[in-house]
């Protein structure tokens, strides 16, 4: 497949987008249920038919709403650029910029256009990683280290990397090669082990082309840590830091120092971010007003919510309704808003 033909497949308009581009919102084609997992993690089964290594073109005129998946990720901007958020860190993808992703990391994405389009490379962590990248050394670089760490589960799978590929013209072939072999519809043993092949070179190449790493690789500074992010992940609407701290058996600030310590974030400060990823997907995937969202997330009143949006979007929930479904315009496209709406 050629540069040009490359192009051509991936510009290309799909369902999906058409679907987006049409109505102006992102498209559940998955079918998930947003109320009652409103981060949902993707379905592995979904992706991986052909092998391994499955590579799929991210939807434009849309937001990718925030979710987790079991598998590694790498995210390439084929062109253009797009805004993504991992575990709430702003990173700004431009053409030639890849992102390696851990499983189980929260990832959403901002509202990508005609012109920009981010190519997904996921590799299966079930697979057996040694088998899969046999010609790398685990000790290699901290790449490599990444993909190996996937196994481990006394891990923090927080762990990204982000490489600009421009200057390297090997990595660009190697890339576009992957993309190409993995775009092909039959599946077939020799075109799963090309892209095994490809991948482990790629990787290879990739140690050249760090710009930006969050890595935590550490056993010990995890220890007791992970059941702790677990419990607030799935108690963000109840859970406070005396009744976690009972739960844990732990003093309250030393709970919240364990934490901030291991994430950089203390107890407040995730289960804040929890809800936010929460409420932001529930206005982007439903109709919900601020008040069902509010009680959804925890909150008694729609002042906490408005006072949760401004603190790290500068925004109130109205406004990021706006912006979020870009073909409301206007208050009269969707309807008058309450006086919650328009509180400032």
């Amino acid at each position: 497949m050629s540069t040009i033909r490359l192009d051509h497949t991936l510009f290309a308009l799909n369902n999906v987008e058409k679907s987006q581009l049409t109505n102006g919102e992102n498209y559940n084609y998955m079918d998930l249920d947003f109320i009652n997992n409103p981060i949902p993690r993707m379905p592995a089964w979904d992706f991986f038919k052909k092998g391994s290594i499955a590579v799929t073109k991210s939807n434009r005129f849309s937001y990718v709403p925030a979710h987790t998946h079991s598998f590694m990720e790498l995210n390439y901007m084929y062109a253009g650029s797009c805004i993504q958020y991992i575990n709430d860190e702003k990173i700004v993808l431009r053409q030639g910029n890849l992102l390696l992703l851990d499983k189980d990391i929260v990832q959403r994405i901002d509202y990508t256009g005609r012109d920009d389009i981010l190519v997904n490379i996921l590799i299966k962590s079930d697979a057996d990683i040694s088998a899969l990248f046999h010609l790398i050394p685990e000790s290699l670089n901290i790449v490599s280290r990444l993909i190996y760490n996937i196994a481990n589960k006394n891990s923090l799978h927080n762990n990204f990397i982000l490489f600009d590929l421009l200057p390297n013209d090997i990595a660009l072939s190697l890339i576009d090669a992957l993309i190409e072999k993995g775009l092909t519809k039959n599946a077939s043993p020799q075109r799963n082990q090309s892209m095994e092949l490809l991948m482990s070179a790629l990787i290879i190449e990739l140690k050249t082309a760090i710009v930006k790493s969050e890595i935590n690789f550490s056993d010990s500074d995890m220890e007791g840590v992970l059941p702790i992010i677990r419990y607030v992940n799935a108690n963000y609407a109840t859970t406070s830091l005396a009744t976690a701290s009972h739960h844990f058996g732990y003093n309250g600030n030393y709970l919240s120092n364990k934490l901030k310590h291991a994430t950089g974030k203390n107890f407040q400060e995730l289960v804040d971010r929890r809800r936010l990823s929460v409420a932001e997907n529930l206005i982007i995937k439903t109709d919900l007003s601020s008040s069902d969202i509010c009680e959804l997330i925890g909150y008694k009143n729609v002042t906490s919510l408005f006072r949760l949006f401004k603190k790290y979007l500068n925004s109130t929930p109205f406004q990021y309704r706006c912006k979020v479904h870009p073909k409301f315009t206007n208050i009269g496209d969707m309807g008058l808003p309450t006086k919650e709406d328009l509180y400032r």
